[in-house]
């Protein structure tokens, strides 16, 4: 019975790392979009072409950018 609880708790505490790991990845991107929207005094067309920026970012590190061939 201990070693069910015991594996039960290791699951819980590897669950709770996960989420905490999650919870502190969508802050961070989050974090730059709103940078990115903050005032500093450039264009709304500025800031919308900055946060495109930040959002091809976040798939070039994640690897969700599509294939490309290379052009000749």
């Amino acid at each position: 019975m201990a070693s069910t609880s015991t594996q039960s708790d290791f699951v819980t505490m590897i669950a709770q790392e996960v989420v905490s790991g999650i919870d502190e990845a969508v802050g961070y991107w989050l974090g730059r979009i709103e940078q990115e929207l903050a005032g500093r005094g450039v264009s709304a067309e500025q800031q919308l072409r900055n946060v495109q920026e930040v959002i091809r970012e976040y798939k070039e590190v994640t690897g969700k950018l599509p294939f490309r061939c290379a052009r000749a």
